[in-house]
């Protein structure tokens, strides 16, 4: 931003810099997912034990990283989970869980309106986040810029369940 290569930036509250303006757009929770047809697709909920025995893909954004949000919160209570595929990003997931019979605790966003994947509540308490875009003083006020701010917050505004 500093730079001038990018004009905003989609962060958790937690960024901080000089100059920079923030605001939070939404709360985000983790849900389970797996593919419409998966042996356990049937079931109304996922047991613990399931949560732990069942293979799972995760994201990791530096790669071969086998451990993330959810295991802290399955460590906290003495359980692993079973990871055996880490990917970079979450928008390659979707397609790996409709392909296979991997689970993936995944934010909500990402899969809600995917038909072909089964959604569970996870069945131990994983802490959200929350996503705020930030931009730098230098675009603070100026009109286009405002303009397309509430464009993106407008586009991250979602009924409450």
């Amino acid at each position: 931003m500093e730079q001038r290569q990018i004009d905003f930036s989609l962060v958790t509250p937690d960024f901080q810099a000089p100059d920079i303006h923030a605001k939070n757009l939404y709360n985000e929770r983790y849900i389970c997912a797996v593919r419409h047809d998966h042996p356990i697709a049937q079931q109304s909920q996922l047991t613990l034990e399931q949560f732990c025995q069942l293979e799972q893909a995760l994201i990791s954004y530096h790669g071969g990283s086998f451990s993330g949000v959810t295991d802290q919160a399955s460590q906290a209570i003495g359980l692993q989970k079973n990871v055996s595929l880490s990917v970079q990003n979450f928008i390659v997931l979707p397609k790996l869980l409709e392909q296979g019979d991997l689970l993936a605790v995944v934010p909500e966003r990402l899969i809600t309106y995917l038909n072909n994947l089964k959604c569970f509540e996870p069945p131990l308490k994983i802490q959200g986040f929350t996503k705020t875009v930030i931009w730098h003083e230098r675009t603070h006020k100026a009109p286009a810029y405002r303009w397309v701010r509430e464009l993106i917050e407008k586009a991250c505004l979602v009924e409450e369940k």
